[in-house]
């Protein structure tokens, strides 16, 4: 056992002594900068760094970059490492199947591809085809799939993506039928998705930026357009915005039967205000203003709005409202709070899916509409669950996981 150990410690003192040199940093320039806050001189040399795009700064990062290469490229054991980690990550890799306007969509990875594939199929178990394939959005990689979005009436499918990273979207459209890319494109969007009604959809999005400083510059004033399908962004109506809070973040969501328009505020506080579209008024009536807690709308069924807060249950309970009275003072608990956190509620096949914590595990129960608990989802094991589904469809499925059990679809009967 000594010996064994005496021979490690000189392989590690090895492999440690043979990647002794001396880094020789590039200095970095200080200038004179100092700024006073309440009589307090604060200086703040490196503040040129700020400057992303200036010739400076790009030489900058670029030698700090040379250092840290060299470095890495002279660890003798990282290629091995590397050849491991991607020989153990090489296995294909899916999502739980959802239903929309009658065909079955899931994501898979085939081992070692950058972002999962989106498939569709005829019927659960018929033949599956690529839908749509993010890996081929760019030539180098550098584009993302952010999030999808299906219009209400089954015939498109608005897709969001990420350039290198950045927090901008731009939002394209699909004939589902044809599998044709629209001539339709959003720039400048931020925060946001696409939410169906109509012949197009509302997004959020800012004003286009100044030359040279989109990834610097300070965002402000966040706006909700709504797009209408074949006409250019120029054209799109702008449907909110608040210039009294400039540095606050709106959303729009809307309700399956398209009849309801939600608009969520955050940016202040850990939850959001909520607005409700008045369309008599051609305004917006707000429900909730306590930004300190979560006010989210799950689904609109007939005259009934069910929301998921924290509002009042600091472990998250279901609340209903009229829809001819939805201001908060008027809701009325559905699921009181529990003592364990709920964590996720959602509608599938006209019936409540709640995700409890509990423990550092999932429990997972059913409920009716009326609040009424109709029993406990059995699960494999302590660990976490993720349903699928809509409101009006019995397909339902899960996704289970946990430290020793790798991730399993299953599916539920609902029934």
């Amino acid at each position: 056992m000594k010996k064994a150990f005496l021979l490690l410690f000189a392989g590690i003192m090895a492999t440690s002594c043979s990647q002794q040199k001396t880094i020789i940093y590039p200095q970095t320039e200080k200038t004179n900068v100092v700024d006073t806050y309440f009589d307090t001189e604060v200086p703040d040399p490196y503040r040129w760094l700020e400057n992303d795009t200036s010739a400076a700064t790009a030489a900058w990062v670029e030698a700090q970059n040379r250092i840290t290469n060299d470095y890495l490229s002279r660890i003798p054991f990282r290629n091995a490492l590397l050849n491991r980690i991607t020989e153990l990550t090489d296995y294909e890799k899916r999502g739980a199947p959802f239903k929309k306007h009658g065909k079955y969509y899931f994501y898979k990875n085939d081992g070692l591809q950058n972002q999962s594939v989106l498939y569709m199929q005829d019927t659960s178990d018929g033949e599956a085809r690529v839908f749509l394939d993010p890996n081929k959005l760019s030539d180098d990689g550098t584009v993302a799939l952010t999030g999808i979005s299906f219009s209400n009436d089954g015939k498109y499918i608005a897709y969001t993506v990420s350039r290198s990273g950045s927090d901008w979207r731009e939002i394209y459209v699909i004939d589902i039928a044809t599998g044709e890319l629209q001539d339709d494109h959003i720039q400048w969007a931020k925060f946001t998705g696409a939410s169906w009604r109509g012949n197009g959809f509302y997004y959020s999005a800012y004003d286009a930026p100044g030359k040279g400083s989109a990834y610097s510059s300070m965002n402000e004033n966040h706006k909700i357009y709504y797009h209408t399908l074949g006409q250019p962004q120029s054209n799109d109506k702008l449907v909110y915005q608040n210039t009294k809070y400039p540095k606050r973040f709106y959303t729009a969501s809307v309700s399956e039967d398209e009849k309801v328009l939600f608009i969520s505020e955050s940016g202040e506080g850990h939850g959001n205000a909520l607005y409700i579209e008045d369309p008599k008024k051609n305004t917006f009536v707000q429900l909730a203003d306590n930004m300190d807690y979560d006010h989210y709308p799950i689904e609109v069924i007939g005259n009934t709005i069910y929301f998921f807060t924290n509002n009042g249950a600091p472990k998250y309970r279901l609340m209903t409202a009229d829809i001819s009275k939805p201001i908060f003072k008027d809701w009325k608990d559905l699921v009181p709070e529990s003592d364990i956190v709920l964590s996720n509620a959602q509608v599938i096949d006209n019936k409540f899916f709640l995700v409890y914590e509990k423990d550092a595990s999932n429990r997972a129960y059913v409920y009716d509409l009326n609040g009424k608990e109709l029993h406990e989802i059995t699960l494999p094991s302590l660990g976490s669950v993720d349903f699928s589904g809509d409101k009006d469809e019995k397909d339902c499925y899960f996704t289970f996981a946990s430290f020793i059990t790798p991730g399993t679809i299953y599916k539920y009967d609902t029934d």
